[in-house]
């Protein structure tokens, strides 16, 4: 990622959800982060009441939706 690259929201949600689809999007060459996340020695805290965000560069936002969309399947399985 660029220092310029504007930012958007692909997903909102649970921590285990935000990670998977941060591993799948990485695996296809989309470079992506978590916010909202607490991190400690042990590892990543996160409050029930706060939610994960998913960021991807606004200009992978078509590859974005499109993994997104397949995860969303998915999951309703």
């Amino acid at each position: 990622m660029k220092h310029n690259d504007y930012m958007m929201e692909l997903y909102r949600g649970e921590l285990w959800e935000c990670q998977l689809l941060e591993s799948i999007l990485k695996n296809e060459g989309i470079d992506c982060f978590l916010v909202n996340a607490a991190r400690c020695d042990y590892g990543l805290l996160v409050t029930s009441v706060q939610q994960v965000q998913l960021l991807i560069p606004e200009e992978l936002q078509k590859q974005g939706v499109e993994v997104l969309e397949v995860f969303k399947e998915n999951m309703k399985r």
